[in-house]
Formats: structure tokens, sequence, C-alpha cells
């Protein structure tokens, strides 16, 4: 499932972007906005694969280039180093600012081929799988972002409307409002399964699964995890 992120303050134009996108024969989740705050926040706590993305974010603001402002600083986010972004503007002199100093895909000004577009979109999405770094999840709370590498989590389990990470220094990360579901959904790694109805563990933090007492015991450690009826038979499949 691909991730897409549009950037673009005007409804009609923003909302014309996404048919184009989903025109096309790919899976993909797309997420809108018309402001940086939220396409930052974004980028944040998903896993982006392809920005488009407006140069002139306020038009009524002279000399505005606040989509390129946006651009540098999700560079400067290792994991977005080498996304494709492809920018969408009518800005006629913006084209070498984009590709040498920000590295961009492509450049397609206004009003744009929506063929066009769509093969450009087309072979962005073709990329391999990126990031060979680890991923890192974040997390709001108290007004400010919290952040967790994916390769520390042990196991995480809620209770009482907050969500509990445990990782591999020992530490617990206390997220309010978070439910599992979500954050499976942003986890999106297969090492990560759900041992019960409350309780999500790494795979690779499990030294023994015992299925008669319904346990998994985890590495460097007497910690146990318990499991859940419904999921005693895939720990059972896992073991063969």
């Amino acid at each position: 499932m691909k991730k897409i992120l549009i950037l673009e303050d005007n409804y009609v134009a923003r909302e014309h972007l996404a048919s184009l996108i989903n025109e096309l024969e790919i899976q993909n989740t797309l997420f809108r906005c018309d402001n940086i705050k939220d396409a930052y926040q974004y980028a944040l706590e998903r896993d982006i694969d392809l920005f488009l993305v407006d140069i002139i974010l306020k038009p009524n603001s002279p000399g505005d280039s606040s989509g390129l402002k946006f651009v540098d600083s999700i560079r400067k986010i290792d994991r977005y180093a080498f996304t494709p972004v492809i920018m969408v503007t009518s800005l006629e002199d913006a084209k070498l600012c984009s590709y040498e100093k920000l590295h961009c895909y492509s450049f397609v000004e206004k009003p744009f081929d929506p063929e066009k577009l769509k093969e450009l979109v087309r072979q962005c999405l073709r990329f391999p799988e990126k990031r060979q770094l680890p991923k890192t999840l974040y997390f709001r709370k108290d007004g400010i972002i919290l952040s967790v590498n994916m390769e520390d989590i042990v196991y995480v389990n809620a209770r009482n409307h907050m969500l509990d990470i445990h990782t591999q220094q020992g530490d617990v990360l206390s997220i309010p409002y978070v439910t599992l579901k979500k954050f499976l959904a942003e986890a999106d790694n297969p090492d990560i399964v759900q041992c019960s109805r409350s309780t999500v563990i790494n795979k690779k933090f499990i030294s023994n699964v015992d299925i008669p007492n319904q346990l998994i015991r985890l590495k460097g450690g007497t910690e146990q995890v318990e499991i859940g009826m419904m999921y005693k038979k895939y720990f059972r499949e896992l073991l063969n």
C-alpha cells in the first residue's frame, strides 16, 4: 500500500490531483492537506512514499513559496532524504531551485496535463521500497512529539485509553488516546503481531512460546506476555 501526501491550498486543485491518482491501478492511501502544519504532522506520523506539493500555499501573501520550505524541512528527516517529490505550481523560476537544492523528482506547471501527471506518479511509485534505515514512530503527548525506533519496540499493550510501548532498553513510553489498531497501522511491520486483544509483540524478541500455559517468554529477561485464546492457533503455527 503506497502512501501519498498532497499539499495544495486550493480545494478544487487538491481534489483534482486526488481523483487523478485514484484513477491509477495502484493501491494507495491519500493524505490531503492545505497547510504545512498538517502536512508535516502526517509526514512524521506516517511513512509517505510520494509528496505532491504546491509551491504557493498562501496566494494572498506576496512572494510566498511555503511549499518549498515544507520540502526543505522534510529533506532534513533521514527517511525522506530521497523520497520522490513532485512540485505543482505556476511559478516560472522555481524549477531550478526545486531540482538543485531540494532534489525534487519533477516539476509540473499549472495548468498541467493530467496524463503527464499520472505517468510521473507511476514512475515515482515504481521506485524500490526505500529506507533500509530503522523506521521511527512518532506520537504526540502533552503538546510535544515523542519518537521511538521500531527496532527497539519489544511489545505494546493497551489499557484504559493508554498505550504502553515497552522497549528493549527497559523504558515504557505511555501514549494517551492511541488505539492498538492505529498503532498497528502506523507500524506497518510484519514482525509486529497481535498476541491478545490488548497486546502486540515484536517477533524478534520472542525467546520461547509456551502454548499450554499461553505464555510468551521474552529474550534478555524473565518478562512474559500472555497469549489470548483467539491467538493460540497462530502461535502454534508459528512454531512449526
